[in-house]
């Protein structure tokens, strides 16, 4: 680790630090709506789960491929394709930092824990229908990150609805680490930038600590002595 951590940036996407909290491969999806999620990511850190893309500009091999090692984030790095979306810099690799906004958080757990809707607010994510609602929900996903390929459809609605009828702005600001939801900053084999991921990060934990503020000194200081080995 001491040694994948060393150097300096050798290429514009290329890091001599390639990830610090587990490793990631992508199993085959019965998901999987063209380039979006469902993916189903099995890890050495947080187990298996299905998630869904945060960027739509970086790439990850189809399914099943990887490893890929990973970073537990506040937001995707090099993210928001439309508007930039950067509102942070990333801590590790120096770059701007798009956090997770708030409607990502909520319509992510709400998919983890198993009670996603459809988009009305009735029924079931889970139903018949499901390959083509993980394609709506990875556009109002995409949306809300401010990615390319982002659609302003029924899911941006429905959290907009659940979070108290917040405005379009206050869905798309940083979610603070709300609901467990985290970012995996994807790294390939050679170091470079891949697509990352969503994830829900169980309490607690170190990460969860990292990311909830009370314990982000300790975490933090984990964090540099990692990088300084």
């Amino acid at each position: 680790m001491a040694a994948g951590l060393a150097g300096a940036m050798a290429a514009p996407n290329l890091f001599a630090y390639v990830g610090l909290d587990g490793t990631l491969t992508f199993g085959a999806s019965t998901y999987q709506n063209g380039v979006g999620g469902e993916f189903n990511a099995l890890t050495t850190g947080l187990g298996s789960f299905a998630s869904f893309c945060i960027e739509d500009g970086e790439n990850i091999g189809q399914p099943p491929s990887g490893p890929y090692t990973y970073t537990i984030n506040n937001g995707a790095v090099q993210g928001g394709g439309v508007g930039g979306g950067a509102n942070a810099i990333d801590p590790y690799t120096g770059l701007p930092m798009d956090n997770i906004s708030r409607g990502t958080a909520w319509l992510f757990s709400q998919f983890s824990a198993g009670t996603l809707t459809l988009d009305t607010g009735l029924g079931s994510y889970f139903d018949v229908n499901r390959l083509a609602n993980a394609g709506e929900l990875q556009q109002a996903i995409w949306y809300l990150e401010d990615e390319n390929n982002g659609v302003d459809n029924g899911y941006v609605s429905l959290a907009q609805s659940a979070l108290g009828g917040l405005t379009l702005a206050q869905v798309e600001a940083d979610s603070g680490g709300a609901y467990g939801v985290v970012a995996l900053n994807l790294f390939d084999s050679n170091g470079n930038l891949a697509q990352d991921q969503l994830a829900v990060v169980p309490e607690p934990t170190t990460a969860g600590c990292f990311l909830l503020g009370l314990g982000a000194l300790v975490c933090c200081q984990r964090f540099t002595q990692k990088r300084s080995s």
